[in-house]
């Protein structure tokens, strides 16, 4: 079972570097004061890859969730049992919505309200991308305060330090100001952070000893 675990931590690294490599490459050429799922939209220049990087990204969510539920009930200690499993849990949440925001892509301009009206596949979109970073924020927060030190913890903590501050400035900002750069900006910095923390969380559950 050890060996399953790790080749599904390998392949959710593999894909969350893909898919994380994929958004980048998309989004790089749009100006940052647009939301980042513009990229997508259809006649986006790199429409195709973003939504390719976001399936990806769901897969490798996906995979990622056996690892983080299967090391926590591995300890046999009832705490590390219960990270583990709401990790896991709330890892296979946030796959489909990730999948989600991937499939359905926004309007033209992405209109987010209170500014704007949306249509239906607008909120559809918005409700997969922020259901899905949500659920992907707690389960750092979980990595973070799990009590089994290690390498997990430390990327946990050094994630909350990175990607809480542009998470919570983003969803200020769409708030309070719409589109605009410091929005643009406070998005494109959480989706680097929260991939860095995807990838290197798979990378250590693959290194992980029994």
């Amino acid at each position: 079972m050890d060996a399953y675990r790790r080749w599904l931590a390998g392949g959710s690294a593999l894909l969350a570097a893909a898919g994380a490599a994929g958004l980048a490459i998309a989004v790089a050429g749009s100006e940052p004061f647009r939301y980042v799922s513009e990229s997508g939209v259809a006649g986006a220049p790199n429409a195709g890859l973003y939504r390719v990087g976001m399936i990806l990204l769901a897969v490798s969510i996906a995979l990622l969730s056996v690892p983080a539920w299967r090391t926590g009930r591995a300890t046999g200690l009832p705490l590390v049992g219960q990270w583990g499993f709401l990790g896991g849990l709330a890892l296979a949440v946030a796959a489909p919505l990730a999948g989600v925001a991937g499939a359905v892509t926004c309007s033209p301009g992405c209109p987010l309200p209170p500014y704007e009206t949306p249509t239906a596949r607008d909120l559809v979109h918005a409700g997969g991308a922020i259901g899905a970073l949500l659920l992907i924020a707690l389960v750092i927060l979980v990595y973070a305060l799990q009590p089994d030190p290690g390498p997990l913890r430390h990327a946990g903590r050094l994630a909350v330090a990175l990607a809480y501050p542009p998470l919570i400035l983003s969803a200020i900002g769409i708030v309070f100001a719409g589109r605009g750069l410091f929005t643009g900006l406070m998005e494109r910095a959480a989706l680097v952070a929260v991939s860095a923390w995807l990838v290197a969380t798979a990378a250590l559950h693959l290194r992980r000893k029994p």
